[in-house]
């Protein structure tokens, strides 16, 4: 095995050889290894004449730089090839006030290299002062086989700690990414570290490509006082950011998402904490902004593919998991107009083309839904929206605790899992949600939900579980405490095949109350206590139900109560258990063809109730 030492000036040799001796004494990862002990003001040429070799010597690698610990000024970038592993443990690199560019990046600065060209390449270590640039710190394209290990960096100014794009297989460890600004609101949530794509407005300095990104792991790292921590904001048509994983790493106050995916397949955000995001997780499939054709990138840099431009239905199965996430939701978006929540998971229908822009090129119509995507086992503080899913299919959310610690009146209405914009839901199951400021789930636009079971639900500010213009197949075996308004609300021609073997408890409205058009097929085995109105009110229905073995005790004025919005529509009431005090245990009928069986009734329509 052969080993190179290299030293800037014969007069440090012998202090350098002792203070070093233990790194060139040991085990070599690589064929030759060459210490660097920089002595000159700028440190830049006497690093890079040795990462050169790779370049210039390949034969000899692979290189291992190590470079002594200390402080040292670099003007220039330093650029890595092939085959090298630099070592910057105990040192820092500040980048000169003067200088305008990246500190380190793969391959020249006017690469124009294609496909995943620059292999094996790996930086241990080290301390990296941007200085307050905009320029990236660290930029890495065309590349494979590119892991970073216990690097930090930091102080970076309108722009982004580290930007990647067009890598296959990407290892990110136990590397911190700090106190970066965004003075100018012109300028783009700039990423710590942002997951991009190949074309010029994005990446310059490399050759364009539709080179995906793929085969990811970002772990055990920390991102502190950054606009945005990990994030991607671009996208090709069609193409995806494919295997990745996110996993056990620190988010500390930021201004945006802590983690933003965008056309990623096959990708696991799991263990990670999160506090003081005004976003926790947000997952895109599509966006208005950032959404680019394969043949644009193709133009421009003279590389032919094969990725189509017409719309085409994303998979049915993205394979997204979301699980085991802390997250403390704190602070207000940079963006005013952004929602404040724990997880956002959100797709996007364009029902005509989109047109070309500044930021996006000309995308063909369709619903570009985001699809198989597992919620679970996250832990929620949120002064917002704990979990809520637009345009989904193919979609769970289980097990989560979320709970309301923001500003309980005015502004926004916020939910603890709200379900919109057509989403298609397999089921909510066994979440605890407590103290939201509205209701604690919501389904409504024309959405869907196989299951919403096994959920417990305390004190929301309005309905434990409201249904409106959406459908709910069955609601069973959640429990409800203390709600601001109903237990359970169907309205607005919601639908709900079934709500059985519910316990609501307390609520200052109604237990269960349909209205406005709801279309309910059987209320059944649910036990309501202590409403302060009614246990089970039926009103404005478009469907006949059937109200059939149910327990109510103790309400404030009837157990259960037909009014006469009904209309014609029948109610069968039988088999159901009324017990309290006078009205308390009667069935009130004011409209509606009721029949009653084993109840006792008042029928007064004439009479206010």
């Amino acid at each position: 095995m052969r080993r190179l030492f290299h030293l800037a000036a014969a007069v440090l040799v012998a202090v350098v050889c002792a203070g070093l001796q233990c790194l060139w004494t040991s085990p070599a990862f690589a064929d030759t290894t060459i210490g660097v002990a920089p002595i000159r003001p700028d440190a830049y040429t006497e690093i890079q004449k040795q990462l050169n070799l790779a370049k210039t010597q390949p034969e000899n690698g692979p290189y291992t730089i190590v470079v002594a610990p200390g402080s040292y000024k670099i003007n220039h970038s330093l650029k890595l090839y092939s085959n090298t592993t630099l070592k910057l443990e105990g040192v820092s690199l500040w980048l000169d006030p003067t200088a305008r560019c990246n500190m380190i990046r793969l391959g020249d600065g006017t690469d124009t290299q294609q496909g995943y060209y620059y292999r094996n390449i790996t930086v241990i270590g080290g301390d990296l002062d941007h200085t307050g640039h905009s320029n990236t710190t660290v930029k890495l394209a065309h590349g494979k086989n590119i892991a970073l290990k216990n690097v930090t960096m930091r102080n970076t100014r309108d722009g982004h700690l580290m930007e990647v794009a067009g890598v296959k297989g990407l290892t990110i460890t136990g590397c911190t990414f700090r106190d970066q600004a965004q003075v100018s609101r012109a300028t783009a949530i700039p990423e710590a570290l942002q997951i991009d794509i190949l074309n010029q407005k994005h990446m310059p300095g490399y050759r364009s490509e539709d080179l995906p990104m793929k085969d990811i792991v970002i772990q055990n790292c920390t991102f502190e006082n950054v606009p945005r921590g990990i994030g991607a904001h671009t996208a090709v048509l069609n193409r995806y950011v494919k295997n990745v994983v996110i996993k056990n790493n620190r988010f500390r106050n930021l201004r945006s998402e802590a983690v933003r995916i965008m056309n990623f397949y096959n990708c696991r955000i799991e263990g990670n904490k999160i506090e003081n995001a005004p976003r926790g997780i947000v997952a895109y499939m599509g966006h208005l902004k950032g959404m680019y054709r394969a043949t644009s990138l193709a133009r421009e840099g003279s590389i032919p593919t094969t990725t189509e431009v017409t719309y085409k239905a994303p998979p049915k199965n993205q394979k997204i998991v979301i699980r085991k996430n802390t997250i403390t939701v704190g602070g207000s978006h940079i963006y005013s107009g952004s929602e404040v929540e724990g997880i956002f998971v959100c797709g996007y229908n364009f029902s005509r083309n989109l047109k070309k822009g500044t930021e996006n090129d000309a995308i063909p119509k369709g619903n570009y839904y985001i699809s198989g995507v597992a919620v679970s086992d996250n832990s929620i503080k949120t002064t917002g929206h704990g979990i809520r899913l637009d345009n989904v299919r193919n979609t769970s959310v289980k097990r989560n605790k979320i709970s309301f610690k923001g500003n309980a009146s005015g502004g926004r209405a916020y939910f603890g899992i709200y379900v919109l914009s057509d989403s298609r839901i397999d089921s909510i199951k066994s979440n605890k949600i407590s103290s939201m400021k509205n209701h604690g789930i919501l389904v409504t636009s024309r959405s869907k939900v196989n299951s919403v079971s096994s959920n417990t639900i305390k004190s929301p500010r309005k309905c434990g579980i409201s249904v409106q213009d959406a459908t709910v197949t069955a609601m069973a075996k959640n429990s409800i405490g203390k709600s601001g308004s109903a237990g359970v609300s169907v309205l607005l021609g919601g639908r709900v095949d079934s709500i059985s073997k519910n316990k609501i408890s307390s609520p200052k409205g109604v237990g269960i109350t349909l209205e406005s058009g709801a279309k309910v097929k059987k209320i059944t085995g649910n036990n309501v206590k202590s409403a302060r109105k009614y246990g089970i009110a039926v009103a404005g229905i478009k469907k006949p139900v059937s109200i059939t073995k149910n327990k109510v005790s103790k309400s404030g004025k009837y157990a259960i109560l037909v009014n006469k919005k009904v209309g014609k529509q029948r109610v069968s009431i039988k088999g159901n258990k009324l017990t309290g005090k006078r009205s308390a245990a009667l069935v009130r009928i004011e409209g509606g063809k009721v029949s009653v069986s084993g109840s006792r009734t008042s029928v007064k329509p004439s009479e206010k109730a």
